[in-house]
Formats: C-alpha cells, sequence, structure tokens
C-alpha cells in the first residue's frame, strides 16, 4: 500500500509536480514507518483484546528486569500507535494535497482540539468535569500529547474516507459526515479510553466522592460538533482530480482504530 509523496506546496495541478530530492529521500523513511505502525497497531490489537498488563507479566515472566522493561513498554505502548498514526497520516496528506496544506490543517486541529479540552478542564465545559491521565504522555497544560494527535488522525482519516466514498459532496455536507464519523468514533473508545486504558476520568460533583469513569453523552456530541467545524475550515482547491492519487493511509489508520476498539468492546464486554 502506498501513497504518492511529492513534497509538493501546491493542493492539485493538471500534470503531476515533479519530485524533489527531498522527497525521494524521505520515501524509504516514510515506508519504514508505515510498517512500523502497522507493527505497532498488531501489538496494541493484542493488548487491548487481551488484557496484556503488568499483572499478566507478573504471572508469565520470572525474570524481574525483563518484565520491568516490558511493563514501561507497555505503559507508552499507547502513546507511540497514537503518535505513528499521526505521523503516518501527516506525512500522506502532505504527500496528496502538499507540505502547506499539511502544514495548516495540522496547526488547526492540534490547537483547536488542545484549546477544546483545555477549557473543559478548567471550566467543566464541554465534556464536563475530565481530567487526563499519564497514558496520553507528556502535557500541554492539563491536556495530553495524546489527545490531539489521536484526533488529528481520526479526523483526517474521515474526511478522506467520505472524499473517496463521495467525491461531489458538497463542503457543508462534508464537514457534517466528518462530525458524523467523530462522533461514532468517540461513542466507540470513550469507555475503554476512560474504564479500560485510564486515559481520562471525570471529577465528581463532590471532593468526597470517587472519579467518575461513566462518559457522559454529552461529551461525544461535543466532540463530533468540534469535528464539523474543524472539517469545514479544511479547505482545498479541488476534491475531484484525477490528476492527484490520494493516500489511502488516513482511512486505513482510521479503520484499524475502530477495529481495535471494536475488538476491545468484543472481549471486555
Amino acid at each position: 500500500m502506498t501513497d504518492t509523496f511529492p513534497l509538493s506546496t501546491r493542493h492539485f495541478s493538471p500534470t503531476p509536480p515533479r519530485e524533489s530530492l527531498l522527497a525521494r529521500g524521505l520515501e524509504p523513511f516514510i515506508s519504514g514507518l508505515w510498517i512500523l505502525y502497522l507493527l505497532v497497531s498488531l501489538l496494541i490489537a493484542a493488548v487491548w483484546t487481551f488484557g496484556i498488563g503488568e499483572g499478566s507479566l507478573e504471572k508469565g515472566i520470572s525474570n524481574p528486569d525483563l518484565r520491568a522493561t516490558l511493563v514501561l513498554l507497555l505503559a507508552h505502548a499507547d502513546l507511540g500507535w497514537i503518535t505513528l498514526a499521526a505521523a503516518n497520516v501527516y506525512f500522506s496528506l502532505a504527500g496528496s494535497l502538499g507540505l502547506a496544506t499539511a502544514r495548516r490543517w495540522a496547526l488547526l486541529i492540534l490547537g483547536s482540539v488542545i484549546a477544546f479540552a483545555w477549557l473543559s478542564v478548567a471550566a467543566g465545559l464541554p465534556l464536563g468535569a475530565i481530567r487526563y491521565g499519564a497514558a496520553l504522555g507528556l502535557k500541554f497544560g492539563p491536556v495530553p500529547l495524546g489527545l490531539p494527535l489521536l484526533w488529528f488522525s481520526v479526523i483526517i482519516g474521515a474526511r478522506e474516507a467520505l472524499v473517496r466514498c463521495w467525491p461531489r459532496l458538497g463542503h457543508a455536507a462534508l464537514a457534517a459526515g466528518v462530525g458524523g464519523v467523530a462522533l461514532l468514533t468517540d461513542l466507540n473508545l470513550e469507555p475503554l479510553a476512560a474504564k479500560w486504558r485510564g486515559y481520562w476520568f471525570w471529577q465528581a460533583a463532590s471532593p468526597a466522592l470517587p472519579p467518575v469513569f461513566d462518559p457522559p453523552i454529552t461529551g461525544s456530541i461535543a466532540w463530533g460538533v468540534l469535528a464539523a467545524v474543524i472539517a469545514f475550515g479544511l479547505r482545498e482547491r479541488e476534491v475531484v482530480a484525477s490528476t492527484q492519487k490520494r493516500g489511502w493511509k488516513p482511512v486505513v489508520v482510521l479503520a484499524i482504530f475502530w477495529a481495535v476498539f471494536l475488538a476491545a468492546h468484543a472481549t471486555h464486554r
């Protein structure tokens, strides 16, 4: 599965842009990054589906040093998986629409998600009194790095999937479709993220009460609305362009997310 990767700053052109030496030099790295993502996805699928973790490693591995190393790797596996997904989506987007568009879209999505989540932590709206754990990596204030990277992959993956299925879809309808896919993705992820992976939780109304791990439906709706608003700001000159091949990687990344989430639901029901 390959993506065209001329690092062109043009959106689309009548003839394919000439490939740069930089693009040619990056091709092996990008191919390797994709293979690494697929391999890590298999590991994550096993972890999420079969519950491989510190408890199971203590029973199966007697060597304390090896066990400690594996526990450390598993503790950061989710963040590594999400980061690899975002990197592959970004490079695929750059290859299809150009580096300028990829940078602009990435900054828009990452900045919007960080501001949205930060507001929720500070004010309790629109996601409720949410708090983020350490599983998604270092934090920008109260917001972990993995959260905007996750939503970058989901929003771009949803947009590319819809563009491929309905290339003549109007811009407003496309944005609404991205919002719908994002809402369904969040509904799929939320129970796992809160109860199983420890990504986030909600503070109870009283400090004397334990934290809440049951996700409110309003949070998923809020993410869907945000994704739709962001997608409305993602514009390209031409959606239908027979001379420019769009990469499949963002769509595959979104499909892998869904496959892992659904498998985890099936085994942890």
